[in-house]
């Protein structure tokens, strides 16, 4: 451990001794890290009271090697001890406030960030590729992030990691170009009630805490923000005019569309329809020249209102211009994905969004800083597995497209 850490942790002892509560939770993350061995658990939690077992774990920390400081701040997070997370690395710090853990540092010093190990879902493991390490690390070990449950959702707090773009870059050179200010536009379109057409109006929280979430993830990358809520048809086709026509550039284009749908069909507050498939060819290289060589992405939450119902429909009925089109210019760039099925997440009767959207925010919280979109995706499947969920994903993009989070 180098000298940096070993100062803060002496510094910080009398909080962190008075702070850590979930010692023998933080030791089975420490154990599952390699950290620890079985027998300085036992030696930890042998002690009869929790500050020695406090004591004793911050004497063996220092001893184990230079990423042992890094697994520790990840198991604090982990064991939702974050006060004592920010006091390891204030720079990281989800409250800017906490006064205390700025002071403990006598000279500021940014920590590359891409030395945090994360898993993409509970159990999977993620295996970086050595280039991206800093120091010493066995590059087969295993890390899981907590866990993608009701209960430890937390729709209002969105913390990015920061990238090291340089080294994503030397690694991926033919990736997008994601430098620009604003950095991409993000367009929010929820619907949650409906005009006396026999459709269900919607769980208003749930849309709510998802719109909320996207934006809060997408502000931090830099994206431009514009939420419409509860729009008729015409109102959404003017929006997509406005777009094509206007004279703002940026890398990227986003569309959420939160709403009530059937097949390839999404419904507006008036009740009309529009196909999906019609939306997404406003954006297309023809309607949209702007958007030209740069990525397009949509993401589709517009299920049938019945929590048990599921829209098997096959992507390629609903998107069959992609399907026969995906090698053209035209349809190039363009990244698609789906949920099947309506599910708002409850805990304690609390309503914490959509599971498909929380679950993508989940995975970009903890990877986002590292992985391209399609292993994003593909991380956010894992987590599907486990949730009996359903998300479909298509794409015609020509590069590997990371968000550099910074």
């Amino acid at each position: 451990m180098d000298e940096r850490s070993r100062t803060i942790l002496r510094k910080g002892r009398t909080i962190l001794i008075k702070g850590l509560c979930d010692i023998p939770g933080i030791c089975d993350k420490l154990f599952a890290y390699g950290v620890l061995t079985e027998g300085m658990m036992s030696e930890i939690t042998s002690e009869h009271t929790r500050e020695q077992q406090a004591r004793a774990l911050l004497d063996i920390l220092p001893r184990r090697g230079q990423t042992a400081y890094d697994y520790f701040h990840q198991a604090l997070v982990d064991t939702h001890s974050q006060d004592l997370a920010d006091v390891l690395k204030p720079e990281l710090a989800s409250r800017p406030e906490l006064s205390k853990a700025k002071t403990l540092e006598e000279t500021p010093q940014r920590y590359d960030r891409t030395t945090l190990q994360h898993a993409a879902s509970v159990g999977s493991p993620i295996i970086d590729p050595p280039s991206l390490f800093s120091g010493s690390i066995d590059i087969h070990s295993t890390v899981t992030v907590p866990p993608f449950t009701p209960e430890t959702v937390e729709p209002m707090k969105i913390k990015m990691l920061k990238c090291n773009r340089q080294q994503i870059i030397s690694n991926n050179p033919d990736c997008y170009s994601m430098d620009g200010n604003p950095r991409g536009k993000l367009i929010i379109i929820n619907i949650m009630s409906f005009d006396n057409h026999g459709i269900p109006s919607r769980d208003k929280q749930a849309h709510d805490l998802s719109a909320t979430s996207l934006s809060l993830l997408f502000k931090q990358l830099k994206f431009k923000i514009d939420i419409k809520t509860d729009i008729n048809k015409k109102e959404l086709l003017d929006l997509i005019t406005t777009e094509q026509q206007s004279r703002e550039t940026y890398d990227c284009f986003a569309m959420v569309i939160l709403s009530h749908g059937l097949g390839d069909l999404i419904f507006m507050k008036d009740g009309e329809p529009l196909k999906m498939q019609n939306i997404m060819d406003q954006f297309d290289t023809e309607n949209c020249p702007k958007l030209k060589g740069k990525p397009k992405l949509f993401f589709i939450h517009a299920c049938p209102s019945d929590s048990g119902e599921q829209d098997n429909t096959e992507m390629s009925n609903i998107f069959p211009l992609i399907h026969e089109d995906h090698h053209t210019l035209t349809k190039a760039d363009i990244f698609l994905a789906r949920a099947t099925k309506y599910d708002p997440i409850v805990s304690n009767t609390e309503s914490k969004g959509f599971w498909f959207i929380q679950a993508f925010v989940h995975i970009m919280k903890y990877r986002g800083h590292h992985d391209h979109l399609l292993d994003i995706m593909t991380k956010v499947n894992g987590l599907a597995r486990e949730d009996d969920q359903l998300v479909e994903s298509m794409n015609t993009l020509t590069r590997s497209l990371y968000f550099f989070p910074d």
